[in-house]
């Protein structure tokens, strides 16, 4: 249902046109976003919620407190409003986005009956494993999901609840996804959106629409109402309730779009529109994906899903193994051991700064340097393997250990790539975007390892832009969000490769390639 014409268009007493403002929200894997923008794509103000920890209470569980989630949403809204001065009666339309897959299971009004399960938790890596060994999985499943399967999807979540916590499922409403439960609590409608719900290993991407043969095949036909409606990217999901209104500061009746899957978003921000260009997303996930004219079923690809523009799909290889391992071991061994010493920690900022400092001494540019598999949140492609640092000697010291962590995650980027090419000739340039973007000295890096000229997409928040072009789309702004996303996307610094680093990356990728060749031949 298209948000009304007083909805889309305020005018003041005078009938003079009052600028009217889009909100876009982003529930990553680990902190919550608010943006505010104009509706041709220019950032007005953004700011993050109240952190929410990550809970791990046993081996490969992680999980986040729902409540804690909400407050931070309602937090970072209310800090981007005082902080762009705007009231919340000039939002002209809401869109959120939120890490992929993972699990929120609620109840009739959106209240949480378990924690938020993250999409990196392994619970259910059994259940997984026993499906790909099935071989009605490459015939009957595959080619209708069009995806590989890993634990952290819901098939496999509600599958382990369903086992092992059967009085989540007995007391819980429905089965949403991150930016489901926030659109939920804004507009007490559970919702999925056709982008978020075509990445969950449940969905026909052909037919555009769940499968029971698939949920069938999952042992979980019998939870199929467990799903929420689907809405198109672009299409109203709701209204903000007089409740959310009165928690958030927005007004009552807002129209909230159905958003896209964050994957979706990072892509659109960066104006990612064309046939077979490549784009890098470097966030909690190393994402790489390009856009086909036609859905791509493949066993060894990690995903085709829907994508916003009318007739196109988003083709993915990625994994958990990008800057989010980066903050794994800031947070499990940098910062436990200031705080051992007795140092006060730095800011984040000052922390990363110092770190590239160190990083980027000239004495770590050799060739026996150590390797670096930053699989410790796994990798549906290589399943058995784990984080590993190898190459270790007596010499090798902390600028070491740090290098190598920054060319992984390099180099698992530069293998899903690969597992791309195989399949589809992509350009020779590539979209880049994500929090390695933030920092020049690893952006070259990764350039001089690819040997790749880098479009280098100058937006801070490319979750939140991403989805408010659905917003923008939904109350006219733009005929659908394609031209959305031709018209806002923001301009590209282009990087040019040091052709000099070519010998140096290609050995120390070869050592990586090494690495990963011996721990998958233990399986």
């Amino acid at each position: 249902m298209p948000a009304s014409a007083e909805q889309q268009q305020a005018t003041s007493h005078c009938g003079v046109s009052i600028m009217k403002y889009l909100l876009g929200i982003d529930d990553g894997g680990s902190i919550t976003k608010a943006a505010l923008y104009k509706p041709d794509g220019t950032l007005v103000a953004s700011r993050c919620g109240d952190h929410v920890p990550l809970h791990t209470p046993g081996p490969g569980l992680t999980e986040r407190d729902m409540d804690a989630l909400w407050r931070s949403n309602v937090t970072a809204i209310h800090r981007v409003l005082d902080a762009s001065g705007i009231s919340g009666n000039d939002i002209a339309a809401v869109s959120a986005t939120g890490h992929g897959n993972g699990l929120y299971m609620v109840d009739d009004e959106g209240r949480p009956t378990y924690n938020a399960i993250i999409s990196t938790d392994e619970r259910a890596e059994l259940l997984v494993e026993d499906w790909r060994k099935d071989s009605h999985f490459a015939t009957d499943i595959l080619p209708r999901t069009a995806q590989s399967l890993w634990p952290g999807q819901p098939p496999a979540l509600l599958s382990w609840l369903q086992r092992h916590r059967p009085e989540v499922i007995e007391r819980s409403c429905w089965a949403l996804l991150a930016s489901g439960f926030v659109r939920m609590r804004l507009t007490g409608q559970a919702t999925n959106n056709i982008s978020d719900a075509s990445g969950t290993s449940l969905f026909n991407v052909s037919q555009r629409e769940y499968d029971a043969d698939v949920m069938n095949f999952y042992g979980i036909g019998e939870l199929a109402h467990l799903m929420p409606p689907v809405v198109e990217s672009d299409q109203q999901a709701g209204t903000v309730t007089p409740r959310a209104a009165a928690e958030t500061g927005l007004a009552a009746g807002t129209p909230v779009a159905g958003g896209v899957f964050d994957i979706a978003s990072s892509a659109l921000a960066s104006g990612l529109v064309e046939m077979n260009r490549l784009a890098i997303v470097t966030g909690t996930w190393s994402i790489n994906e390009f856009v086909s004219s036609a859905p791509v079923v493949d066993p060894d690809l990690f995903m085709t899903s829907i994508y916003p523009p009318p007739n196109a799909w988003l083709i993915t290889e990625g994994s958990p193994t990008s800057a989010g391992v980066f903050e794994w071991f800031i947070n499990s061994v940098l910062n436990p051991a200031m705080e051992l010493s007795g140092h006060e920690l730095p800011s984040r900022q000052e922390l990363y700064k110092l770190i590239n400092k160190v990083v980027f001494s000239t004495h770590t540019e050799h060739s026996d340097a150590p390797s670096f598999l930053p699989f410790v949140f796994g990798n549906s492609a290589y399943p058995t393997v784990r984080g590993v640092f190898s190459r270790i000697q007596a010499s090798t010291g902390l600028a070491d250990i740090l290098r190598s962590i920054y060319e992984g995650i390099i180099f698992s980027h530069m293998d899903h790539i690969a597992r791309l090419e195989r399949i589809q000739p992509l350009s020779e340039e590539a979209v880049f975007t994500g929090g390695i973007a933030n920092s020049p000295q690893w952006t070259q890096m990764f350039c001089d390892a690819t040997q790749r000229p880098l479009h280098v997409v100058q937006v801070n928040e490319a979750g939140t832009l991403g989805t408010v072009m659905a917003a923008a789309a939904m109350i006219g702004e733009y005929s659908n969000v394609l031209e959305a996303a031709r018209e806002m996307a923001p301009e590209h610094r282009e990087l040019i490769p040091n052709p000099t680093k070519a010998g140096l990356f290609a050995d120390h990728y070869d050592a990586w390639r090494e690495t990963l060749n011996k721990e998958t031949s233990h399986d």
